[in-house]
């Protein structure tokens, strides 16, 4: 679990439920530029498409194969049967050069995170997935300090967690990525949301980008909800971006320095309630779906090939 220097200390218990998944066995701000204006002609090639794959090799994703330990010199594509896949321990993914998973449906059965991604040495393109469990303790782990890491319409059942337990968070990373894009994300929370921590376990250079777009976090139950820290060079080092961003803040919480963290500056584009539209992530037959279905994102300069 990683560390917090801010209002909330982390737990003994917290930090070896962290742990316990980490080391499970195998079978990784400041205003950016305006966004590049679309021309006539073919669409933007940006990284935010799924990245192109050299002769992949596809691994069906089920409780007989949720810990995989992949050649971080070919390309994989995960795959789901129809339906929800139970697992009985979180999925958990270490290496392969460009990994795309897509149109899952998974179901933690047990009382742990949903999915651990480490050290892919390309792109991780997830989209339309369905991160699911009636006792998850949280989302997704990132190990990435290498990695470009793409998020697309990507929904949570709510994490639950607490001060004294488990720190559960939506989306926590304390390695890298590189270069962090979401559009899409939809999360309740007990406890705590989306946790990015880069440069914690990874002494190298701050992230590129970190691009969060119709992000929606119900931390009606919960405590900080966004936090930003951990980042080589200070917070001014990475590109944050922000747009659609919405929390809902716990009633008895209700100034913005308790569920946000830095309380001022980064984090000024975030809207308190939910969006005006209802969620962006909806749960669908073969997963997710969303906002960014049938369209791609507008892409930054530091969002380019």
């Amino acid at each position: 679990m990683a560390k917090q220097t801010g209002p909330a200390a982390l737990s003994l218990i917290g930090l070896l439920s962290c742990l316990a998944l980490w080391m499970a066995p195998y079978t990784t701000a400041t205003t950016t530029p305006a966004p590049v204006s679309p021309t006539a002609g073919p669409p933007i090639h940006s990284a935010w498409n799924e990245p192109a794959l050299g002769e992949p090799i596809t691994i069906t994703i089920s409780d007989a194969d949720r810990n995989l330990k992949l050649d971080r010199a070919k390309d994989y594509i995960l795959d789901c049967p129809s339906g929800r896949v139970p697992l009985s321990w979180p999925l958990v993914v270490w290496g392969g050069r460009n990994v795309v998973f897509q149109d899952c449906d998974i179901d933690v059965t047990i009382r742990n995170w949903a999915a651990a991604f480490k050290n892919q040495a390309g792109t991780l393109w997830v989209h339309d997935v369905h991160f699911g469990g009636g006792r998850l303790t949280g989302g997704i782990q990132l190990q990435e300090p290498a990695a470009t890491v793409v998020l697309r319409d990507v929904l949570f059942d709510r994490v639950h967690g607490s001060f004294h337990a488990h720190h559960a968070e939506c989306l926590q990373t304390w390695a890298g990525p590189r270069r962090l894009l979401v559009d899409g994300f939809t999360c309740p929370t007990t406890y705590q949301g989306v946790f990015l921590l880069p440069n914690q376990l990874d002494h190298g250079p701050a992230p590129a980008i970190f691009d969060l777009r119709h992000i929606d976090v119900d931390d009606s139950r919960g405590a900080v909800a966004l936090w930003l820290g951990d980042v080589t060079g200070g917070l001014s080092a990475v590109r944050l971006n922000l747009q659609d961003v919405y929390v809902v803040p716990n009633p008895a919480r209700t100034w913005r320095g308790w569920w946000l963290w830095p309380r001022a500056g980064i984090w000024n584009g975030v809207r308190a309630g939910p969006p005006p539209g209802g969620h962006y992530v909806h749960p669908a037959a073969a997963g997710a779906s969303g906002i960014d279905e049938g369209v791609s994102p507008v892409p930054l300069p530091r969002e380019l090939p």
